[in-house]
C-alpha cells in the first residue's frame, strides 16, 4: 500500500513538473515596464544600463577596462546623440543633433580634441570643417551665405589665409590674405564679365 501511495505521489509530482516545463516553454511577454534595466557580465559587474532619467532616456555599454561608457545612446530634450569613446574615457566620435536641429558629425584625435566636424549649416546647406592638433580651425568646407560653394583656409593662429569660392556674382573668387587676415590679392571677375586680378602692398 505504502508503495502504491508513494508511486502514486511520484506520478503526480513527474506529471505537474511535465507541465509546469511546457508552459515555461511557451509563455509568452506582451508587454514588459521597467524604469531601468542593468546589465552586467558573468562576474556581476556592470557592463551597460537602459533607462530613463527625468525627461532623458538612455542606453549605453562600456568595457571593464573603461572607466566611462564606450557607447552611449541618448534621447534628450534638446536632441539625440550617439557618443564613441576610447579605453582612456575620450570622446572620439559623437553623431547627434547640434544647437540649430540640424545633423552633426565629430571626430576627436585619441586625446578628445576635435580634428573634423561635418553638420548643416543654419542658413541652409551642409559644411565640413578641419581642426589642427590644438583644436584650432584651419579648413572649412560647405556652402556660404548665397547657397554657393567655398572654401576657406586658417592659419595657426585663427586668421582666414585664402577663400576660395563664388561671389556675390554668382562668379570665381579667389582671395589670399597674410598672417592676420587682411585681403593681399584678389582674382575675380567684375559685373562686365571680365577677369580682374588686384594686389594690395600695405
Amino acid at each position: 500500500m505504502n508503495h502504491y501511495f508513494t508511486g502514486f505521489i511520484s506520478a503526480v509530482i513527474l506529471t505537474t513538473s511535465f507541465f509546469l516545463f511546457v508552459g515555461a516553454k511557451k509563455r509568452k511577454i506582451d508587454n514588459l515596464t521597467v524604469q531601468k534595466i542593468t546589465i552586467v557580465d558573468n562576474a556581476g559587474n556592470q557592463v551597460g544600463e537602459i533607462g530613463s532619467d527625468r525627461m532623458d532616456s538612455y542606453f549605453w555599454l562600456k568595457s571593464l577596462k573603461s572607466k566611462k561608457a564606450g557607447i552611449e545612446f541618448s534621447s534628450k530634450r534638446k536632441g539625440s546623440s550617439l557618443v564613441l569613446r576610447n579605453l582612456k574615457g575620450k570622446e572620439i566620435v559623437n553623431v547627434g543633433i547640434d544647437k540649430d536641429n540640424g545633423g552633426s558629425f565629430l571626430l576627436n584625435d585619441r586625446n578628445g580634441v576635435s580634428s573634423l566636424r561635418m553638420s548643416s549649416l543654419s542658413q541652409g546647406g551642409g559644411g565640413m570643417t578641419v581642426f589642427n592638433l590644438r583644436g584650432k580651425e584651419t579648413v572649412f568646407i560647405g556652402t556660404n551665405k548665397i547657397n554657393a560653394g567655398q572654401v576657406k583656409t586658417y592659419n595657426g593662429l585663427g586668421s582666414e589665409t585664402i577663400f576660395l569660392g563664388t561671389d556675390q556674382n554668382d562668379a570665381g573668387l579667389l582671395s589670399v590674405n597674410n598672417n592676420i587676415g587682411s585681403s593681399r590679392a584678389v582674382i575675380g571677375v567684375d559685373q562686365s564679365g571680365k577677369g580682374v586680378i588686384n594686389t594690395l602692398v600695405k
